[in-house]
């Protein structure tokens, strides 16, 4: 696919096993702070066998091979963010997903974001504020503010997958569980589930991925 399409970098593996009616479901990854797209493409041969995926690099360099959505402030109280350096960091994301839909010849309905930390924010902040562009998302270890949420947005009945751990001394499991709450009121059919590990990703929690992906497929059609 020529880069010229694309506003971000990004890998790309076509489906072990695609749809014969040229239906095939599309998974996009965003990787966490001071990652790249080499390291969700990792989780993809563990993953439902059906979907073309992407996996998009962050714009934002910071050295050593390693990107960010938005910047973060490393402190004695923890980690800091500005609600609106997230908000702002939307766009590029929610541009390089239409993108994506517009060169692989990708359906919306069944195109389904997943992010690791930072970029279960992203794929959060697309759902909220250009839901249109997707039909669900998986938001692994992540935090949702509330500035994300657009006056007046609905997700009714739009599938959401959150997982988080109950150690995770990065991004704390309370932020995983007010993300399901705001989804949840926004009317988002959230799935929730919790481990006892830290700020990472697990076999269980890739077992429960699979499995949601799969049902997720299966509701589509």
């Amino acid at each position: 696919m020529d880069a010229a399409c694309f506003s971000l970098a990004h890998r790309f593996r076509r489906a072990p096993q695609p749809a014969a009616d040229g239906r095939t479901p599309l998974l996009i990854l965003l990787h966490g702070y001071g990652s790249n797209e080499d390291d969700l493409m990792s989780l993809a041969p563990y993953l439902d066998p059906r979907f073309d995926v992407i996996s998009v690099r962050a714009p934002i360099a910071l050295g050593t091979g390693g990107y960010a959505w938005f910047p973060i402030v490393w402190g004695e109280r923890g980690i800091a963010v500005k609600p609106d350096s997230i908000v702002a960091a939307v766009e590029p994301a929610a541009a390089f997903v239409e993108q994506a839909i517009a060169a692989y010849a990708a359906d919306p309905r069944r195109t389904l974001l997943l992010g690791f930390s930072q970029g279960a924010t992203m794929s959060a902040g697309v759902l909220l504020r250009r839901s249109e562009l997707v039909g669900g998302a998986v938001l692994l270890s992540g935090f949702v503010p509330d500035a994300l949420a657009a006056p007046g947005v609905a997700l009714t009945g739009k599938p959401v997958l959150i997982t988080h751990g109950q150690f995770d001394d990065i991004v704390p499991v309370q932020m995983g569980r007010a993300a399901r709450d705001l989804l949840e009121s926004l009317g988002a059919a959230v799935t929730y589930h919790e481990y006892p590990i830290a700020h990472q990703i697990d076999d269980a929690c890739l077992e429960d991925v699979d499995f949601w992906m799969a049902d997720w497929l299966k509701h589509l059609g």
